[in-house]
């Protein structure tokens, strides 16, 4: 009998054992997790609009992203973006660079997550004029 209550005993200790390692998370799982790319909405000016040099730019960024991360660029070209926090987004605005005159700019954002750290990027064409008009949007047959 006391054969029969080691065994029980034994069997009890090594499932409990594996049990606990059974449901740990290793590191490369926790590197598993889905992580949701932030969004990027509510572009102003409106895609394809006309604007003068030196307008400002703003987008709104999905909750789940890092504050400091979020960057703006057109043609190449790094803007300083201010970020707002209004509780279930991000409002970023940003000034079109000086050097940016007649022609067409993309105008490029992006933000990483706070968790998981992956990257979201989205970005808009807007027409940059001489400044006489106003933010009006562009035709097909202007853009080619």
């Amino acid at each position: 009998m006391k054969l029969a209550n080691c065994w029980k005993t034994a069997v009890l200790i090594s499932a409990v054992m594996f049990a606990s390692t059974a449901w740990a998370v290793t590191p490369a799982e926790e590197e598993e997790k889905e992580c949701k790319k932030p969004k990027f909405r509510d572009f102003v000016p409106e895609a394809k609009s006309e604007v003068p040099p030196e307008s400002e730019v703003s987008f709104h960024v999905s909750r789940g992203a890092d504050p400091h991360s979020v960057t703006a660029e057109a043609k190449g070209e790094k803007m300083d973006v201010n970020v707002q926090d209004k509780t279930t987004f991000l409002k970023a605005t940003a000034k079109l660079p000086a050097s940016l005159r007649d022609g067409f700019a993309r105008i490029h954002v992006t933000a990483k997550a706070v968790d998981g750290g992956c990257l979201g990027q989205d970005g808009w064409l807007i027409k940059i004029g001489n400044g006489e008009k106003g933010a009006t949007p562009v035709t097909e047959q202007e853009s080619k």
